[in-house]
């Protein structure tokens, strides 16, 4: 989960820092918030019990304390006109009233604006302090419960709040109740007894209806793979006639957050939405450079068109599908491994074959360099990618995102992942020609000749009988280029049929 990490300090500087700081009421959203942030140091330390039954300590304070199912503690009290909750430690005798001093400026600033606020209201405060410059911020938003939505005391920018793209107010109210979803995901202790009984079912219905849709249509958009539906179907129904409590109400919230941010993302509702996955909502700006891009598939072997296709297919202004790239990634590092495991018989091939009597040790340099290189290529590449094939959908559009050049688009990254197979190709033909040469200088370039032809029409036959391609009639000239083709796109094909999966 994303969040925004500022520089923290001890509480006492709260109280002792807060007259000389500026202060600021900063608008956040409840995915911008320190929640994942914090680093988790506690002060251990042992004590002595006293004798007989520990009795809990009344505070008597207006707080009261919840724990999330995650083990986060959060505070909510309740006031006249909304609710407040928040992750500070409001019992800290430092903390405690820097916070009513904000809760305090916020009253204020409501009166000031004139703001009407709904009844079923919530405020969520997060203190922050910056040391450089000497700021104390108060980051802040509210929560109507009626509406599911989120909303500020003041305009608030959708760009600084990074809230994506918008094409209409109700892709707005999309974009809004994926935040609220996401803050009663982050607080449910408190509030499962005033949430509507029937978005349990009506989650049901959506999953359901998903489900369906991922098995019927190879494009679907919903975000879960029938498995995966299935499984939240079944731990849904187990809850489904019993009063919701913190826990359900805990994963229902974070289900509808993932399939309102996936409705936000396809433009759900609106007049052009997203119904197939393949076709972007959004032209893409496409970087191409076809001639550096026909040199490399000519080195090559053409294999980076289709790591090039691929990937283009694969990330479609910014929106990435986990089971596409978790079966891309595991077809990628399965075929790379394979060519590490290749590319070293034929470099041991090579150096067998640079001992025999009357062989050149110079002809036996180039299979063994590229063999080396096919070999380091893949090795590089597997522990790069090491667990990408578990990755998430947000963790693939960031690399993917950060991966495509401003001045080459894909094209480096199809060049880098198709290395290792293009090196063992090379590394393969090399040694067929060490191994003629050394066939000519032992028993004559006659049956070297001979020897390479069969050779060059062994492989051919193996190619056109197990070509893909019809079998109608064709000129001679296109056949090799089309088996040729078959046989480079081979290792990304399987990459490539789960595209649309």
């Amino acid at each position: 989960m994303a969040s925004t990490v500022l520089p923290s300090t001890s509480p006492s500087t709260y109280h002792s820092d807060m007259a000389s700081v500026v202060k600021e009421l900063r608008p956040v959203t409840s995915i911008s918030t320190r929640r994942y942030g914090c680093l988790p140091w506690v002060d251990a330390y042992h004590t002595t019990t006293a004798p007989g039954l520990r009795a809990h300590v009344n505070t008597k304070s207006k707080w009261l304390s919840f724990t999330h199912p995650e083990g986060q503690r959060y505070f909510q009290m309740q006031q006249a006109r909304f609710s407040i909750v928040t992750e500070e430690n409001v019992l800290n005798k430092d903390i405690g009233p820097s916070v009513s001093n904000w809760l305090a400026i916020i009253e204020q600033r409501i009166v000031e604006y004139g703001v009407t606020l709904p009844q079923a209201c919530e405020l969520f405060v997060e203190l922050r302090f910056d040391e450089l410059p000497h700021t104390s911020t108060c980051a802040y938003y509210f929560v109507d419960h009626h509406s599911r939505s989120l909303f500020w005391l003041e305009p608030t920018s959708s760009e600084l709040l990074d809230m994506g793209m918008l094409v209409s107010d109700s892709h707005l109210s999309i974009a809004l109740e994926r935040l609220y979803w996401v803050h009663v995901e982050f607080f449910p202790m408190h509030i499962y007894a005033q949430m509507a009984p029937d978005i349990l079912d009506n989650l049901i219905s959506v999953i359901s209806h998903g489900m369906i849709d991922r098995t019927t249509s190879r494009t679907s958009t919903f975000p879960y793979t029938e498995r995966k539906c299935s499984q939240f179907l079944q731990a849904l129904s187990l809850q489904r006639g019993k009063p919701l409590d913190g826990h359900t109400l805990c994963f229902v919230a974070r289900l509808w957050g993932a399939i309102n941010n996936q409705r936000f993302m396809t433009y759900y509702g609106q007049e052009n939405a997203q119904l197939d996955r393949s076709h972007p909502t959004i032209p893409e700006d496409i970087v191409d450079r076809p001639g550096i891009r026909a040199q490399a598939n000519l080195i090559l072997w053409g294999i980076p068109n289709h790591y090039y296709s691929k990937l283009h297919d694969l990330f479609v202004h910014d929106q990435v599908y986990v089971d596409q790239w978790q079966a891309f990634m595991a077809a990628c590092i399965s075929e790379w491994r394979e060519m590490c495991l290749w590319a070293f018989s034929v470099l041991i091939a090579s150096i067998l074959i640079a001992m025999l009597p009357r062989a050149s040790v110079s002809s036996s340099m180039a299979p063994i360099l590229a063999a080396s290189s096919s070999i380091l290529s893949g090795s590089t590449l597997l522990l790069r990618h090491r667990g990408f094939e578990d990755a998430t959908a947000s963790f693939a559009a960031r690399f993917l995102h950060t991966a495509k050049s401003s001045d080459w688009g894909f094209l480096p990254l199809s060049v880098a992942y198709s290395m290792p197979r293009a090196m063992y190709l090379w590394s393969l033909g090399l040694m067929l020609a060490q191994f003629v040469f050394w066939v000519s200088r032992v028993i004559g370039v006659p049956w070297a000749l001979g020897g390479a032809c069969f050779l060059a029409m062994m492989g051919y036959g193996i190619l056109y009988f197990t070509s893909l391609e019809d079998d109608l009639p064709d000129p001679m000239g296109g056949m090799p280029r089309r088996h040729w083709f078959t046989f480079q796109s081979s290792g990304s094909e399987e990459a490539g049929g789960i595209m649309t999966v």
